[in-house]
């Protein structure tokens, strides 16, 4: 199939689909998923995982955009197994049939960029390994609520101890662009939604979110919106 031209009469290059690791260890859920991300034209399953080791094993070798994994699994949790994915460069979803504020915390301490339950619908999903594909956050209600009591500094001590580490030595000292792009992070709003009140490219308020992460020595942008909330909100 070809693509038609563009208006110069140069043929526009396709978009590459969205390459995913499934990591499940419910056969049933697991098979599930991989019907539901490949119904979808733009997102492709490049490999299947069962356990934490292999969901690992099988990211290093494959190098998805996204890996979609169980919090809870033989071997290695999701939770345990998320730093190791994202040194590979990928994005990190995580499903569960939990909400437990201790889940949902622990994940996105991580380095999660997304946490949803089970329930979430079809369609849901699929948006969902869009938007962390593309750099943005995703949290279900449930998640959102979690977040949003350990911000509010709940009594117990272990939503306080799964908020991000601050980085050692003085506070960062961030650019005012910088600022502005962790403040609208805070807000939840998208790259796409930063860009257009910031009037810049999406791919300025990328750069601007990387750096600020290198600063906070953070992975996620889930991370840099607790850390401004506790911070400086």
């Amino acid at each position: 199939m070809t693509c038609p031209p563009c208006d110069d009469g140069v043929a526009a290059t396709p978009t590459p689909p969205i390459r995913v690791v499934v990591a499940e260890d419910h056969p049933a859920v697991r098979s599930g998923l991989v019907a539901l991300l490949g119904s979808a034209p733009d997102i492709t399953v490049v490999a299947e995982a069962a356990d934490g080791g292999a969901a690992v094993a099988a990211t290093r070798e494959r190098r998805p955009d996204v890996v979609l994994t169980d919090v809870r699994m033989p071997g290695a949790t999701g939770i345990e197994i998320t730093p190791q994915l994202r040194e590979t460069g990928a994005n990190v979803l995580v499903i569960s049939g939990f909400d437990l504020d201790d889940y949902v915390l622990g994940a996105l301490r991580a380095g999660a960029d997304g946490y949803l339950v089970k329930t979430e619908s079809p369609q849901r999903i699929l948006a969902a390994v869009r938007d962390v594909h593309r750099g943005d956050a995703v949290l279900s209600a449930a998640a959102t609520r979690a977040v949003v009591g350990a911000l509010r500094g709940p009594a117990t001590d272990a939503p306080a101890a799964a908020a991000p580490p601050a980085p050692p030595g003085p506070a960062p000292r961030f650019t005012r662009r910088e600022e502005d792009v962790l403040a609208l992070v805070a807000e939840g709003l998208t790259n796409q939604q930063i860009a257009s009140r910031l009037f810049v490219e999406v791919t300025t308020v990328k750069s601007h979110l990387s750096h600020a992460l290198m600063k906070l020595e953070l992975d996620s942008r889930v991370q840099a919106a607790l850390w401004w909330q506790q911070h400086r909100g």
